[in-house]
């Protein structure tokens, strides 16, 4: 059977108070986009890449900067250059991360320099007979973190999502 848990008064009144902040969040994301967009052309304008005006007696700094991005079409650079396209490839940390499982042994005669030990494979290498847990006594600290986070649920999701952090502290 699975029973609701009651909704106690205060933590009604809370999650209501997260959601008007989460709400009013947003809208100070969204207003902070627009007012940078505004002053980012005020610098285009002055042509200059740093500014030190004063606001009520506080002095800000405001820096601008423009970056360019470049997106390839590599399906198509890789049938146009063929056995070449490697030389213009440059190791892309997102698509490591995409493909790690394929790669570890890949990475393995480097792991000392590129590696930090895993949670999940100092419990198998323990329990393999590879380690004994004795040497990991004072070699670690374990910390507790908390993960709320609240937001609404699509139409007709009713369902208890358990233990499904989604980011520290409310961060979807």
């Amino acid at each position: 059977m699975n029973r609701k848990p009651e909704l106690p008064v205060e933590i009604e009144k809370a999650l209501r108070r997260y959601l008007e902040i989460q709400a009013e969040e947003q809208k100070l994301k969204e207003e902070k986009i627009v007012l940078r967009e505004r002053i980012g052309e005020h610098m285009v304008d002055l042509q200059m890449k740093h500014w030190y005006p004063k606001i009520d007696g506080q002095a800000l700094k405001v820096r601008y900067r423009e970056t360019t991005a470049i997106e390839y079409d590599e399906s198509l650079l890789h049938d146009r250059l063929g056995d070449r396209y490697i030389a213009i490839l440059a190791p892309d940390l997102r698509k490591i991360r995409f493909h790690l499982d394929n790669l570890e042994s890949t990475f393995s005669p480097v792991l000392s320099l590129i590696g930090s030990p895993s949670p999940e494979k100092v419990r198998l290498a323990i329990e393999n007979g590879i380690v004994n847990k004795e040497s990991f006594t004072g070699a670690f600290k374990k910390t507790v973190k908390r993960f709320v986070a609240v937001g609404k649920s699509w139409a007709g999701d009713t369902s208890d999502i358990a233990d499904a952090p989604e980011g520290p502290q409310g961060e979807p």
